[in-house]
C-alpha cells in the first residue's frame, strides 16, 4: 500500500515537472471571432456581405496560423530526424574503433 502510493507520488512529480518544462505555445490571434447573423439580417445583403467578409478574415488568419504551426513542427521533427542520425553514426563508428582495438 505504501509502495503504491509513493509510486503515484513520484508519477505525479514527473508529469509536473513535465508540465512545468513546457514551453509556452502561441495561441491564434484571430480574433474577432465572426458570428452569424441573425436571421433578420440574414436578409440584408449589406450584412450578409460584411459577415462573409469576416468569415473570410478569419479563416485566411487561422489557416495562416495553422500553415505556421505545421511549419515549425516540421523542422523540429527534421532536426530531431537529423540528431538521431548524428547519434547513430557516432555510435557505429565507436563500435567500429572499439572492434579494432580488440
Amino acid at each position: 500500500m505504501i509502495r503504491s502510493c509513493l509510486a503515484a507520488a513520484l508519477l505525479a512529480a514527473a508529469f509536473g515537472a513535465n508540465a512545468a518544462d513546457a514551453p509556452a505555445l502561441p495561441k491564434p490571434q484571430c480574433d474577432p471571432k465572426p458570428q452569424a447573423p441573425g436571421s433578420m439580417m440574414r436578409n440584408d445583403d449589406f450584412a450578409m456581405k460584411r459577415f462573409k467578409s469576416a468569415v473570410k478574415r478569419y479563416q485566411d488568419c487561422m489557416k495562416a496560423f495553422i500553415d505556421e504551426r505545421q511549419a515549425i513542427m516540421k523542422a523540429n521533427q527534421d532536426a530531431a530526424n537529423a540528431a538521431a542520425d548524428e547519434y547513430n553514426s557516432t555510435m557505429k563508428e565507436i563500435n567500429e574503433q572499439l572492434k579494432q582495438a580488440d
